[in-house]
């Protein structure tokens, strides 16, 4: 499977606090609840070392809550302690044992990371816990979505059916069960998925990249190109759409616009071994041998054959032979 925009969400990945007016320091006078929203108004006004301090005392003298690790997770995200949020979801977890949107959370931290078995571990201790089909399905989609990256698509594919059947109108599992149909045989229900989820919600930009690259895969490259253009204006910071724009770019002859896009892509996403593989691609056509070896090796240290398979190393025998 190849740059397909798999699906592993939840609201803390791409939150963004709202910019409230600057208030005094007192403490004394705030009820909790009060205090855990002025956190949120430091953290907005980009105080977020006072904000982590404020709910640290929140968590330190009330019993606990979710709500209260979620957000101290987001401040630590804040300011790149990543060490400092896997251990306040740690927290989190030891006391409130049968918190499911805590693993959630830690699941889909673990996933960005690449710790795939881990997200999978939590996602499926999560959706063992949930009760409301809607949840449930929510975290089957993450699950699904995590399965394939380790490229267990079969297994991918039956929790995302399970997904779909629980919440018909969960367009995360249509969007990651579109991407898995090739891989487990099905791939005359790509399009049905990616129809169904533009139905549902018009403005889901990873339906448009999934779209663009269906027709990747079926040589139209132009017709590819208009999709991703389409995601792009929907959501600039898509990097998926600039990673395989440039290919199908590549796949014209465009050599200049193939190696902006990457470019672009990998400045939003500089973890995506795959643009470094379309990166080295370009650069072996333009003739920089040097250059798209160092990009190889970069795409094989991210983990491109875990996720996507022997590519890489096929053009490094080809390529790259001392």
């Amino acid at each position: 499977m190849d740059d397909f925009n798999i699906s592993t969400k939840h609201n803390w990945m791409n939150a963004t606090l709202t910019l409230l007016a600057f208030l005094s320091l007192t403490f004394s006078s705030f009820a909790q609840i009060d205090k855990q929203k002025y956190a949120k108004e430091l953290a907005g006004n980009g105080k977020v070392k006072e904000a982590l301090a404020v709910i640290d005392e929140v968590i330190r003298n009330n019993p606990p809550q979710a709500s209260f690790y979620h957000d101290k997770a987001n401040y630590q995200l804040e300011l790149k302690d990543y060490e400092g949020l896997m251990m306040t979801l740690a927290a989190g977890i030891k006391v409130m044992p049968d918190s499911v949107s805590l693993y959630d959370m830690r699941g889909t931290w673990l996933e960005a990371v690449g710790l795939y078995d881990e997200a999978i571990q939590d996602f499926t201790t999560g959706y063992n816990k949930a009760i409301e089909n809607k949840l449930k399905s929510h975290l089957l989609a993450n699950r699904g979505g995590t399965k394939a990256r380790t490229r267990n698509f079969q297994g991918a594919y039956d929790d995302l059916v399970t997904a779909i059947k629980l919440d018909p109108a969960n367009v995360d599992a249509l969007n990651n069960l579109a991407a898995v149909c090739d891989e487990v045989g099905k791939s005359d229900e790509t399009l049905k998925y990616l129809k169904q989820i533009i139905s549902i919600d018009p403005e889901y930009t990873a339906a448009y990249v999934n779209m663009g690259f269906r027709l990747q895969l079926l040589g139209q490259h132009k017709e590819a190109i208009g999709y991703f253009t389409k995601a792009i204006e929907m959501n600039p910071n898509e990097a998926l759409a600039y990673s395989n724009r440039s290919f199908s770019r590549l796949r014209l002859k465009d050599h200049e616009g193939a190696i902006r896009d990457i470019n672009e892509s990998i400045r939003l996403l500089s973890t995506n071994s795959y643009a470094y593989k379309i990166k080295a691609m370009i650069e072996i056509e333009m003739g920089k041998i040097d250059d798209a070896c160092l990009n190889l090796k970069k795409a094989l240290d991210l983990g491109y054959s875990a996720q996507y398979g022997g590519e890489v190393n096929d053009l490094i025998n080809k390529n790259c032979k001392k």
